[in-house]
């Protein structure tokens, strides 16, 4: 009842001030949630936490068993997204696969983008274990696959050490996506 209250302030407030022609303004108001949405890191700064990432990584053990091997609309955006790497005339000897869709990227990969070493990295050890199983229906004989379970916000990487970085379907359940991207970014070489 408080929440919806607040509410009703709010929308009044609102009204009165288009009826005075007034610009528009942000409207303090009532929490309208149970949990704030921050939380608080080791160093005692808060940063917001829209997804609970534990819950998110069970929520992937979960769904690596409930997968189709050949779903159309993953390939397809797999397909896409590895399609652009046949417009780049740079080859990319190693590379970085984020979370989302491993298997079908490794299954679809074929030779595109000259990558010779490919990390795979996921928060989920059961879809990790799906795609390494996956690996021998591959045609990429000749790339060597590394399996990492890691975190897209907290990337376990060294400085400089990659030429390429894609995500197929992985990133949109991070919280911080441009400091996700920050770190990408440090991690390639200087190109």
């Amino acid at each position: 009842m408080r929440a919806f209250g607040a509410f009703q302030r709010s929308s009044l407030l609102l009204r009165r001030r288009r009826a005075n022609n007034e610009p528009y303004a942000l409207v303090p108001s009532g929490s309208f949630c149970t949990d704030n949405g921050f939380e608080t890191t080791s160093n005692g700064s808060s940063r917001v936490s829209i997804f609970d990432r534990h819950l998110k990584r069970k929520q992937r053990d979960r769904a690596a068993w409930l997968t189709r091997p050949n779903d159309s609309f993953v390939d397809a955006v797999a397909e896409n997204l590895l399609d652009r790497l046949e417009d780049c005339r740079k080859t990319f000897p190693t590379a970085l696969c984020l979370g989302g869709s491993l298997e079908a990227v490794r299954r679809l990969l074929r030779g595109r983008g000259g990558i010779e070493k490919l990390i795979m990295m996921d928060t989920s050890y059961d879809m990790l274990k799906l795609c390494k199983d996956a690996q021998q229906d591959a045609h990429n004989d000749n790339i060597e696959t590394c399996f990492v379970v890691g975190d897209e916000e907290f990337l376990p990487l060294k400085e400089s050490s990659l030429d390429l970085a894609i995500s197929c379907l992985g990133l949109h359940w991070t919280n911080d996506l441009p400091g996700a991207m920050i770190q990408v970014s440090i991690f390639l070489l200087p190109d």
